[in-house]
């Protein structure tokens, strides 16, 4: 979100108390060279959390051949580069280089291929990759590809027939399969039936995989699914009826591990079916409409959110693992006609701040549902086919959404997403069942909005900016240099020309889009090189095609992938019917100077130098007398693996507690004299060395014979029955008939 409007708002509103800043993930440099006509185009990724102090060093075959400032774009064309020519980066930070990621190679073609293990069909259909959700599920700083394989009798949900099992595969960007799930007979192939979620919802560094499944569900593993309610189910059972409809049966949800694809945890698919006409027809239709989305209903980690119906009933669930338990945050149910979110939801869903409270709601097209799950706003113009979520009318306050509708009156509406306000709204003659926003022109301050209705383009003041002409409408992208929106549409990368208000082509793409005349990419977002977006298609069989620009730009931003927005956008993309991720903020509009996301990133990899912190009371210099014990205190051990301690007086002990990575120092000193001693670290990154921390003990014996004062400093031995005291009648230490000697 605009972090300059969250504060205003937040104070608007009476929001003193700032959340956590939320957990994403930690990626690499996503390095990417590709072969050009003039040499090789190299970009790479800024992270979020770099800002303007991290500059960057390019190698080529480990010879440096460019270096960066932290306001410089992170791409760059060598044009000595050729296809046998290997590349790396290093970070800069402080005008100390940190480690490389590995050596990358040289694309021979603009996009990379990935050839996938297809999966048999049957004896009337076979099977296609089709829609994509991504997420770091090793740990290891790249995006893997959660891949839906779709067969091809695959049904929309108003159509009868029986389907061959839904399949899905995670593979590696080189190409390795890390597993296969199979849904099984009784969750049925379409659109509209199986929304995947990608997440780390445990914070260990690593993302699960989430998904609807029922009795026949095998895991990563080929195992039946038999956790939870799942344990001791009839996994021949097949709940088909005649129409191929799946109307009866367990339904579940179960969390997978994201790296080996093995069941950790199955549930009760809340919301269930139920009586199967409260969705609003009794042949199978509207009771099997399902909507998912990431959310960060905390402020810090993401949750998990299902939904169940939009004609009519709408029911959303929340839930949270936290790597033992699959459990439910909450739930909320829309049943009763004319009320709340009942027939306001759309074939697709999104999440984000609206409130400038840090927790993000569940935007639902025509309705929105609070971060605890209670009703929000209804805008009362019903089910709709497509709408976008962003900071699109600069001059309102927050974020917007742009809505096409299905039903009647039809149209299209520009709402406020935190109220729910109509900014500009009008009605057309029939089903509107496409519309994009995108930030086309620059000669128009915002966003520009088009849809199916007409072939006009209007500002989101609702005037017509051009009349009779409008761009592509199916996907809006980041493709060449600037900060405007390019579109994408099938196998196509288009730009507007505003002077002759006509798009044309920018790029074309070999290979094949998804979901029919819906003509939309297997996964379009940000997962490689810097902020411009990849585009992910299919060759219809075993290959799938990464593209990536080769075009320059000058602008430095980090990558989107990082900004909250856009984030939960990626995790939503592949539900229903696919919409394209909106950044939070408008690109245009905050040209380099970029809001910087309030993020932590989880998995952290990027090397850092050791670090000695001084934790907790006690501290690490201390005088005391001969007998008595030390003030315990600790010191924690960062980025590395542990540290030794040398001169400490006899009786003095440092425990190293592995847990904490942290040293305790305790103990009786058992003989006096003055001891500094000092923590050195170990195991650290070898490019920073070890970090050094000294501490000194002065130890007085009492009894000891004294002949001299150190110049200006009193002495006193005061003997007490229970308490010593200071010359200035001050209780320093309680104590049993025991001479102690004090200075000041």
């Amino acid at each position: 979100m605009n972090k300059i409007w969250c504060l205003g708002l937040s104070l608007a509103l009476g929001l003193g108390s700032a959340q956590a800043a939320r957990q994403m993930e930690w990626l690499n440099r996503g390095l990417v060279a590709v072969k050009t006509t003039n040499g090789v185009f190299l970009s790479w990724r800024v992270l979020g959390t770099d800002g303007n102090t991290t500059g960057f060093n390019l190698y080529r075959d480990g010879e440096k051949i460019a270096s960066f400032t932290g306001s410089q774009a992170s791409n760059y064309t060598d044009t000595k580069g050729i296809a046998s020519s290997k590349y790396s980066v290093k970070a800069v930070v402080g005008g100390k280089e940190i480690a490389a990621d590995a050596a990358v190679s040289v694309w021979s073609n603009q996009y990379l291929t990935v050839n996938l293990d297809r999966p048999n069909g049957g004896s009337d259909y076979t099977y296609s990759p089709n829609d994509i959700a991504v997420g770091d599920v090793d740990g290891d700083g790249e995006f893997e590809l959660i891949l839906k394989w779709d067969p091809s009798n695959s049904k929309d949900n108003s159509q009868k027939g029986k389907t061959g099992n839904v399949i899905i595969d995670c593979y590696k960007i080189n190409g390795k399969k890390l597993w296969r799930i199979d849904l099984g007979v009784n969750i049925r192939a379409g659109a509209h039936y199986t929304q995947m979620l990608v997440g780390d919802y445990d914070s260990d560094g690593k993302a699960e995989f989430a998904v609807k499944t029922a009795p026949g569900t095998k895991d990563g593993s080929g195992n039946y699914l038999s956790l939870g309610s799942a344990k001791g189910a009839d996994h021949s059972k097949d709940y088909r009826n005649s129409n191929g409809y799946i109307l009866s049966g367990p339904e579940w949800l179960t969390i997978f591990n994201g790296e080996t694809g093995k069941e950790m945890a199955t549930v009760d698919y809340n919301p269930g079916r139920g009586t199967v006409k409260s969705w609003g027809d009794s042949y199978g239709n509207r009771v099997d409409r399902f909507l998912a989305t990431n959310a960060y209903l905390d402020g810090k980690k993401p949750s998990m959110v299902f939904q169940r119906g939009y004609y009519t009933r709408m029911a959303i669930t929340a839930y949270d693992w936290d790597g033992k338990t699959l459990s439910q945050r909450w739930y909320y149910n829309a049943a009763t006609s004319g009320q709340e979110c009942y027939g306001q939801g759309n074939h697709n869903i999104s999440a984000g701040d609206v409130d400038g409270d840090g927790f993000d709601e569940i935007i639902e097209g025509s309705c929105a549902v609070d971060h605890d799950g209670k009703f929000m706003y209804r805008t009362g113009k019903g089910h709709g086919d497509a709408m976008h979520l962003s900071d699109l009318d600069p001059d309102n306050p927050g974020l917007e959404v742009w809505q096409v509708h299905e039903e009647k009156p039809y149209g299209y509406d520009l709402h406020d997403a935190r109220t729910g306000k109509l900014l500009f709204s009008e009605t057309s003659s029939g089903d509107n069942g496409r519309g994009v926003a995108g930030d086309v022109d620059s000669l128009n301050r915002g966003h520009e909005l088009w849809s199916a209705a007409n072939w006009n383009t209007y500002t989101v003041k609702g005037k017509i900016w051009k009349a009779d002409k409008r761009p592509a409408y199916n996907f809006r992208i980041y493709w060449d240099g600037d900060l405007l929106d390019e579109l994408l549409d099938n196998t196509t990368i288009s730009k507007w020309d505003h002077a002759k208000q006509q798009s044309n082509t920018l790029f074309q793409m070999q290979g094949n889009s998804c979901n029919t005349t819906k003509a939309t990419p297997n996964f379009s977002g940000d997962i490689l090189g810097d902020w411009r977006e990849e585009v992910i298609l299919h060759d219809g069989a075993s290959k799938l095609y990464i593209y990536t620009t080769t075009i320059p730009t000058e602008h430095r931003m980090y990558t989107l992938a990082h900004d909250p927005i856009y984030r939960l956008g990626m995790s939503w993309q592949n539900t229903a019917y696919n919409q394209p991720p909106h950044l939070g903020f408008w690109l245009y509009g905050n040209k380099d100077k970029f809001p910087t996301p309030d993020i932590t990133l989880v998995g952290d990899h990027t090397p850092k130098p050791a670090a000695i912190i001084k934790q907790g009371a006690g501290s690490s210099s201390q005088t005391i007398a001969l007998g008595d014990s030390i003030v315990p205190f600790t010191f924690a051990i960062q980025n590395a693996d542990g540290a030794t301690v040398e001169n400490l007086p006899a009786g003095v002990t440092a425990k190293w507690n592995a847990q904490t990575n942290s040293l305790y120092f305790s103990g009786t000193p058992t003989v006096s004299g003055e001891y500094t001693y000092t923590i050195t670290t170990k195991g650290g990154d070898a490019e920073f060395g070890d970090a050094t921390r000294s501490g000194k003990f002065t130890i007085d014996d009492p009894n000891a014979k004294t002949t001299s004062l150190k110049p200006r400093a009193k002495r006193a031995l005061l003997n007490c029955s229970e308490h010593v005291y200071d010359l200035r009648g001050r209780l320093v230490k309680q104590r049993k008939h025991r001479g102690f000697y004090l200075t000041r």
